[in-house]
């Protein structure tokens, strides 16, 4: 059972309250007060908080504030299904790392260590994040009033391993993108899957993947040759969920040929609900009768892409968001104005536009080179 003591302090005899547990161990400790009833009446408020156990306190192992922070502050929020995922899965690290070590007794320099050691292992952004999880808890705690410290204030944080090349990002050359468009029309095959399809429109709009997959056929205008993208579609809980940022809501032209693609792709879409007695109740442009769930998961995708760029031996080895930056470098490669190619991706500006597709195709190097040479 936590109990209190008071105490004056210092040359102005100021009040101050010291909560101990039964084995004596502080869990909230505050001076500075005028009077003793002053002091009270806020260490009881915190007395009967610990007594319900609707405080924390600082005999908490690193692990069990980590959870209480979650309980409160994470899972309660707006933040997607996705997200609130991501968090939780770091309580499993957090333990790995920390054992059963009480708050109170994780000083700076063990923090640093720890945190060192594990950046041989992981990118220097999930260190950050795990870092920036870790710190948002002990905050709560020292707003608690708990006598905590915040071990992660002067952390600095290193990492061995080195994130994604920008190099490795998109492909590097218009040839290997034409070659991969003529390899996805020429094995489209509806009957056995609708991967083919999805990775042709992707390479060809520059769409997140899930902005593509939450597509229905009322989004697509064939007529105008525009998509109309204002949400997402969350392949690990099936559902929809809303759209990146404020600019991500858009309309993206397509060309002729795509036009003529997701025609056939709604007509033979069709035939087949019909035959196989089936209902697209979303009328997702996607939708297929061979998954589960009638739309494929990213990492299906992404697998079928490295099997794709495997068998055209294509480097580098891609993601469906190195698709998208393809096509952000192949609009800059063919002259398309930076605040179109901006609007057209969903970017928030230019700047950032530059930086992720700032880069040049190499046809168009070879241009450049020709040109300078002639001039010289």
């Amino acid at each position: 059972m936590a109990s209190v003591r008071y105490m004056q302090r210092g040359k102005k005899k100021l009040w101050a309250y010291n909560i101990r547990d039964q084995h004596g161990v502080s869990l909230a400790y505050k001076s500075g007060f005028s009077t003793k009833k002053q002091a009270t009446i806020e260490a009881e408020k915190l007395l009967s908080k610990l007594r319900t156990g609707s405080v924390l306190n600082s005999s908490m192992t690193l692990v069990e504030l980590y959870e209480q922070w979650l309980n409160l502050k994470i899972y309660p929020s707006k933040k997607s299904e996705t997200t609130k995922r991501k968090y939780k899965s770091r309580v499993d690290t957090i333990r790995k790392l920390f054992g059963d070590r009480k708050v109170s007794e994780i000083k700076p320099s063990d923090y640093q260590k720890i945190m060192n050691e594990y950046g041989k292992e992981v990118s220097r952004n999930y260190l950050g994040r795990l870092n920036s999880g870790i710190r948002l808890s002990l905050q709560m705690a020292i707003a608690d009033k708990l006598l905590v410290e915040d071990f992660t204030t002067y952390v600095e944080l290193y990492s061995n391993k080195e994130g994604q090349n920008v190099e490795d990002k998109y492909l590097h050359s218009e040839e290997d993108y034409v070659k991969i468009l003529n390899y996805l029309r020429e094995n489209f095959d509806y009957r056995k899957t609708i991967i083919p399809y999805i990775l042709f429109v992707l390479f060809k709009t520059g769409m997140r993947y899930g902005e593509l997959i939450a597509l229905t056929w009322s989004d697509v205008n064939l007529e105008e040759g525009l998509i109309f993208t204002h949400r997402r579609f969350n392949t690990s809980i099936y559902k929809f969920v809303p759209p990146k940022n404020k600019t991500s809501v858009r309309y993206i032209p397509i060309s002729e040929e795509t036009i003529e693609v997701l025609k056939s792709l709604k007509k033979i879409q069709e035939v087949f609900n019909r035959e196989l007695d089936l209902e697209n109740s979303r009328d997702l442009v996607f939708y297929h009768y061979g998954y589960r769930n009638y739309v494929p998961n990213i990492g299906t995708v992404n697998k079928a892409l490295h099997v794709l760029l495997t068998k055209l031996n294509i480097s580098p080895m891609i993601s469906t968001k190195g698709v998208r930056h393809t096509y952000g470098s192949y609009l800059w490669h063919k002259g398309i104005d930076l605040g179109v190619i901006a609007k057209i991706l969903g970017h928030k500006d230019i700047s950032m536009l530059v930086k992720v597709y700032g880069h040049t195709l190499e046809e168009r190097i070879i241009e450049e080179f020709k040109q300078i040479r002639s001039i010289s």
